[in-house]
């Protein structure tokens, strides 16, 4: 493989070209990751609105009807929903361990088993999720293709 980076100060935007003889599993993870590098989600703090870069995101939570975007000190609320994040993330690191959580691979630290077939999550920031067994299959699945 050649990697070719020319910098330009001139250029408005980023843009990325691939030219190969062929799409395989290793190739199509990378597109992923990616388009994941320029994907942002809409949080608000204090009447604010910010851009989110998806890779400052460590997980999302939903309680009470209303979703949060955790990032490694921050905490924005979000307008969407949980579901229809899950969807548009389908793609990138982020996966659902519980019906309220989406936690990005990208800062998972460690998974130690719990009771009740249940594991806990040990993120880089310190925080600690509960991925509940119905995900952990998923959860394997997804850091399985990540590891390609």
């Amino acid at each position: 493989m050649k990697l070719i980076i020319h910098q330009d100060l001139q250029i408005p935007e980023t843009e990325i070209t691939i030219r190969c003889s062929g799409m395989d599993s290793r190739l199509e993870h990378l597109i992923h990751q990616i388009r994941q590098y320029g994907f942002s989600l809409t949080g608000y703090q204090e009447d604010k609105e910010y851009q989110l870069p998806l890779d400052q995101i460590y997980f999302i939570d939903s309680a009470d009807g209303k979703t949060f975007l955790y990032l490694e000190k921050e905490v924005y609320s979000c307008r969407e929903t949980l579901s229809s994040l899950a969807e548009r993330l389908s793609f990138t690191s982020f996966a659902r361990i519980s019906k309220s959580c989406l936690v990005n691979t990208c800062y998972l630290k460690s998974v130690r088993p719990l009771y009740n077939h249940r594991l806990e999550a040990a993120l880089r920031n310190g925080e600690k999720l509960i991925i509940t067994r119905n995900y952990i299959e998923p959860l394997k699945e997804k850091l399985k293709g990540e590891m390609l």
